[in-house]
């Protein structure tokens, strides 16, 4: 009989993708790791498939899921810390103190499908998103989204970029230079804005958030990228350029809808809360939504 154990270390491992940072949060040493991934899928009769940079769990899935929903209601009970990730921008500004009775990821899960299928599958508790206007609609029954902060997107560059300092710009004068893009369909309402203006025209092969493969990437000069006043101060070394690119982006807890009455959530949605109200009061342009 499969023991809980070893089930919670695959899912540890399929959330956080390394088996370093499984073991250091349940301080074992990474063979333990490994040998409690491969005993829950010799027992479930599934196996782990390699799916670009991310491991998948392939095969049967329905006593996984059965497991996983008896796991997640022993965490809500208290059994077990809860579990919860963020944005590379939301994550540092909320969670790295996390609440009571929560264990926080590393902020660096890509785009809105990995953090969405942790969730549906109660491998994760909570998820803080920043990406409005790209987070599910509030009519999907799957989700309950709880809006925090709003803030404006801006255009950035490096220091030295010829546009820098300039008055006021033009689009041509934008298309003459590389600007970012995250693979196609990441955020699809948020392309289509920013390619709208003639920017997102520079694809970025990042799986999980790699400041050297984002704003890194203004070093050169040239290359134009996106950021707001959370990831701003976090990355400073940018900065914006006199181009209003319509676009307003923010932080919002999702988490599944099934659960949103279970009084473990309601303090996390206070606790978030409250911490966006510091948030805000820290920096010009943010505001407290809700």
């Amino acid at each position: 009989m499969l023991g809980l154990e070893p089930l919670a270390t695959l899912d540890l491992y399929l959330w956080l993708g390394h088996g370093s940072d499984v073991a250091r949060l349940q301080h074992v040493n990474p063979s333990t790791v490994s040998r409690q991934i491969r005993m829950a899928l010799k027992e479930l009769n599934l196996r782990l498939v390699r799916c670009g940079a991310e491991r998948e769990v392939h095969g049967d899935r329905e006593l996984l899921q059965t497991l996983r929903h008896g796991l997640q209601l022993a965490r809500l009970k208290g059994a077990a810390p809860l579990r919860i990730d963020g944005t590379y921008c939301s994550g540092p500004w909320f969670l790295r103190e996390p609440p009571a009775g929560w264990i926080a990821g590393k902020g660096d899960l890509g785009g809105l499908r990995k953090p969405l299928q942790l969730l549906e599958d109660r491998v994760l508790d909570a998820w803080v998103g920043s990406y409005q206007p790209d987070l599910p609609d509030a009519d999907d029954p799957r989700w309950l989204v709880i809006d925090l902060l709003r803030e404006p997107v801006q255009l950035l560059a490096a220091p030295d970029h010829p546009l820098a300092g300039v008055g006021r710009l033009r689009q041509s004068e934008l298309e003459r230079f590389p600007s970012l893009a995250l693979p196609s369909g990441w955020f699809p309402r948020t392309e289509a804005i920013l390619r709208g203006q003639g920017l997102w025209r520079d694809p970025v092969e990042l799986h999980r958030y790699d400041p050297d493969s984002w704003e890194g990437r203004c070093a050169d000069g040239v290359t134009l990228t996106y950021g707001q006043s959370l990831s701003e101060a976090l990355q400073p070394g940018t900065v914006r350029l006199p181009w209003d690119l319509q676009l307003l982006t923010g932080e919002a807890l999702v988490v599944r809808c099934d659960l949103a009455e279970r009084a473990a959530i309601q303090q996390l949605i206070s606790w978030l809360q409250g911490r966006a109200g510091a948030i805000a009061g820290q920096l010009e342009d943010v505001e407290v939504v809700g």
